[in-house]
């Protein structure tokens, strides 16, 4: 197999600049727009790319693509339950189709790829180790367009999509994970702060006062944090801008 890639220092200078731009923007759905845009810079000739995230049960979590072609090619697999893109993520292998109207492994969904103007696919999954949790695709209106090389410039593609990826999910959990904490913290500041208002105006001990906070909140069907949000609003003087 003819494994140079003439486009490699391309490819590398592609990288370099999602990098600088990830460093700022570093959301999981801004990294799938910029691999799916680089995605075409890499494969000039295509109709269109996309990428999509795949959980464990097969079904899309997130994806971007290029243009409404890609969006309608990928939403047929999902609703025909077949196609070069669940191959791919299924297999942990690319997936090359050379011509839809020839190919016999998925038909109904070659018919309407045809029918939608496509005529060859490549998909390449993502991996993280032996785990595919995403796909990357390649559509093109002519057939035979996936050459052995392109193949391999896209595997290396993925390989390096998949390292942005991972660290943007990482990220993104990171974030959510501080925010939920830090929410977390907060509620937790003004249920002690009402609860020491319980005490010091009914005489209650710390339980006692607990206990009437989550008696109240049954009883009004309200969360503890919304019944202890109005007894700080209802003190004059104090922070009410914590909750």
């Amino acid at each position: 197999m003819d494994t140079e890639l003439p486009l490699a220092d391309e490819l590398a200078a592609v990288f370099a600049r999602l990098s600088n731009v990830l460093l700022n923007e570093d959301t999981v759905s801004h990294a799938l727009t910029l691999i799916t845009e680089a995605a075409v810079l890499a494969v000039h000739d295509a109709v269109g790319a996309g990428v999509s995230l795949i959980d464990t049960n097969g079904s899309r979590s997130s994806t971007a693509s290029t243009g409404r072609i890609v969006v309608e090619a990928d939403a047929l697999q999902y609703d025909l339950g077949q196609g070069p893109c669940l191959s791919a993520w299924a297999s942990g292998h690319p997936v090359d189709i050379s011509d839809v109207r020839t190919d016999l492994r998925w038909p109904e969904w070659g018919m309407a790829a045809d029918e939608l103007g496509l005529r060859s696919c490549l998909s390449v999954p993502l991996l993280a180790g032996d785990l595919a949790f995403g796909v990357i695709k390649v559509y093109w209106a002519q057939p035979n367009a996936a050459t052995h090389r392109l193949i391999r410039l896209m595997e290396v593609f993925a390989a390096q999509a998949s390292i942005f990826l991972s660290n943007a999910q990482a990220r993104e959990r990171g974030r959510m994970l501080s925010e939920q904490l830090k929410a977390t913290l907060t509620q937790r500041d003004i249920i002690s702060t009402a609860k020491g208002i319980v005490m010091a105006s009914r005489g209650m001990g710390n339980h006692e006062a607990m206990l009437h906070l989550m008696d109240r909140a049954v009883r009004e069907n309200r969360t503890l944090h919304a019944v202890a949000a109005e007894i700080l609003e209802s003190m004059p003087g104090l922070d009410h801008d914590r909750g």
